[in-house]
């Protein structure tokens, strides 16, 4: 998984500072071979969406795939106040600035929102941590509100999904399949 999160970030051609995962999918149809090679795809890009696909090949037979939804120079008109949840369920994890940092590094995603004193944490470290919690290869997650690093994240099963939350907010909604 790590290895196709690094072929998606460092896409030589591709530069998506700024932007943000609004969704994520992720699929592992084979076990990890030591040989996959991989290849990028823009699916989609217009001034305010693109879809890209990167998918995990071993001898000739996609192994995994990772599709991204990123939205593209988006500027916030009015704040809006998120709804504060009471029952946010069980205590998941939290995300230090170092382990932030750390994943950023490992994969390659340099984007600034995840190097300051109050780092967003990854969407593609919350699904790898997702996939590890649930022992899932079939995951999509949409990111509502930005998980923010050394804030506690809770987590609420309702059947294959799975709600993420921080302070009290919605935070991402992954479906299981």
């Amino acid at each position: 998984m790590i290895d196709l999160f690094r072929a998606f970030t460092t896409k030589e051609d591709f530069f998506y500072d700024g932007a943000f995962i609004a969704k994520i999918k992720y699929q592992r149809f084979q076990p990890k071979s030591v040989k996959e090679t991989y290849k990028n795809e823009i699916v989609k890009n217009s001034s305010r969406l693109c879809i890209l696909n990167c998918s995990g090949y071993a001898d000739n037979k996609i192994a995994e795939t990772l599709t991204v939804y990123l939205m593209m120079n988006v500027t916030i008109k009015e704040s809006v106040e998120p709804e504060i949840v009471k029952d946010t369920g069980v205590f998941w994890r939290d995300f230090s600035k170092e382990e932030i940092a750390d994943f950023s590094h490992l994969v390659g995603d340099t984007n600034s929102i995840h190097l300051t004193e109050n780092p967003v944490v990854q969407g593609m470290f919350i699904l790898k941590e997702l996939c590890d919690t649930t022992q899932t290869n079939d995951i999509e997650v949409k990111y509502i509100h930005p998980v923010y690093g050394c804030n506690p994240v809770h987590i609420k099963h309702e059947g294959n999904i799975i709600k993420g939350f921080s302070n009290g907010i919605l935070c991402f909604q992954a479906t299981i399949s």
